[in-house]
């Protein structure tokens, strides 16, 4: 397999510049294999970055490349998460103003989408979904917020999300919802389970479901 390395940082290797059955295809074969002294990978939207012990040289990674063969097709998952939400968000009215909509047309488009968790990053449990219909693309804030409560439901650039956990954030807020995406109890101990541990992983399917 050819694939664009680049040296990321002293112990770093990045794959970069992945389509999704690409990106998708490589995770796979790593759960059954690494390169010699990959201590982590991380996922990343087009992205896999490779962690070693020690410093390795991009010829050594891309060698590895070679040798392997990455499915051909993406795996077929089942997981689907309906969300309930209530559209009472800060930015809905200012989302309608900018994208020329009623507020209500904005939660009907919003929420008709079976949308595509493509990555998990920015913070635990945080993911950005692939689907959102191309009337609600919005730059994000100019100043975002210093504070956004765990449960908001958001639109940045071409991507809808849910944040996770209390934390900044720069999307418009359209509504909320009251299921929980992180765990931090479950996160505990030496060897937790990812799957107590976050809701929702890459592949999943979400539709959001509008509710009083």
């Amino acid at each position: 397999m050819q694939v664009a390395l680049k040296a990321y940082g002293e112990r770093g290797l990045l794959a970069h510049g992945l389509s999704e059955l690409e990106r998708e295809g490589l995770c796979r074969t790593l759960l059954r294999e690494r390169p010699v002294g990959c201590v982590e990978y991380v996922e990343g939207y087009d992205t896999v970055l490779f962690v070693f012990e020690q410093s390795v040289a991009v010829s050594d990674l891309a060698k590895w490349f070679d040798g392997i063969e990455l499915p051909q097709t993406a795996e077929a998952k089942q997981n689907i998460h309906e969300l309930p939400v209530i559209y009472d968000g800060a930015d809905l009215k200012s989302v309608a103003e900018q994208t020329g909509l009623s507020e209500s047309e904005v939660i009907q488009i919003h929420s008709a989408p079976l949308y595509t968790v493509r990555t998990m990053g920015f913070s635990p449990g945080f993911s950005y979904l692939d689907g959102l219909d191309p009337s609600l693309h919005l730059p994000r804030k100019d100043s975002p917020r210093t504070r956004i409560e765990p449960g908001s439901v958001a639109i940045g650039g071409s991507h809808a999300g849910v944040y996770s956990v209390a934390s900044p954030g720069g999307w418009h807020l359209l509504g909320r919802t009251e299921v929980q995406l992180f765990d931090a109890r479950a996160a505990r101990g030496a060897k937790p389970d990812p799957k107590k541990v976050f809701l929702l992983s890459p592949g999943d399917r979400i539709c959001f479901q509008p509710i009083d």
